[in-house]
């Protein structure tokens, strides 16, 4: 019986795991948009796509991790810079947008641009980042920001290799999807010791 359910019900079943790591919001007018380091391509085609449809003013991609493949050419080249690249590539003029070389997870890229919003005084900003990422990126920037007053809205890029919710069809979803979800339960172990400890 239980092996009859699985069969029936084995799509909605494995979709749940990615409409669990899936949570945006509505987009609207906001002081800033933020385009997060890694997966330069799928996040900063979305940033672009966001800023021409006039959501945004200006544009901060932060991020300290080097691009790996081009430490092999012999190039240094910083997440945020590709990321700039492609935005660049997009349409959007290069006054426009500004790299970070800041930050080289979520936690600390949310606290380079909570230093700048404070530095610009701004109250409102859009996150862009892939889809399977929002729920967390989302639960780290909001918390920090609203104690700030500040608004964080989260849209999130569709990956270009693989399908959100058919992630179990390609190597690839399958561990986009692995990956977020031990991020996730690190970020909940980690923020569980801080409360223990006091740090």
């Amino acid at each position: 019986m239980l092996i009859a359910v699985g069969i029936v019900f084995k799509t909605p079943i494995l979709q749940s795991f990615s409409n669990f790591l899936m949570k945006q919001d509505t987009p609207a007018k906001a002081d800033l948009m933020v385009v997060l380091s890694g997966s330069a391509f799928d996040r900063g085609n979305e940033g672009a796509n966001l800023y021409k449809a006039g959501y945004a003013k200006h544009v901060i991609c932060p991020g300290g991790n080097l691009e790996e493949l081009f430490l092999i050419l012999g190039d240094t080249v910083y997440e945020s810079d590709l990321c700039k690249r492609n935005i660049l590539r997009n349409g959007v003029a290069d006054s426009l947008v500004t790299a970070l070389h800041y930050g080289t997870s979520t936690r600390e890229e949310a606290d380079t641009i909570l230093g700048y919003c404070r530095e610009h005084q701004i109250k409102k900003i859009i996150v862009v980042t892939t889809l399977f990422h929002t729920r967390r990126a989302g639960k780290v920037y909001k918390e920090r920001f609203a104690k700030e007053g500040i608004t964080v809205l989260m849209r999130g890029a569709h990956a270009t290799d693989y399908e959100e919710n058919l992630w179990w069809k390609t190597e690839y979803g399958l561990i986009a999807l692995n990956n977020e979800y031990m991020k996730t339960l690190y970020y909940l172990i980690k923020k569980d010791h801080h409360k223990k400890t006091g740090a």
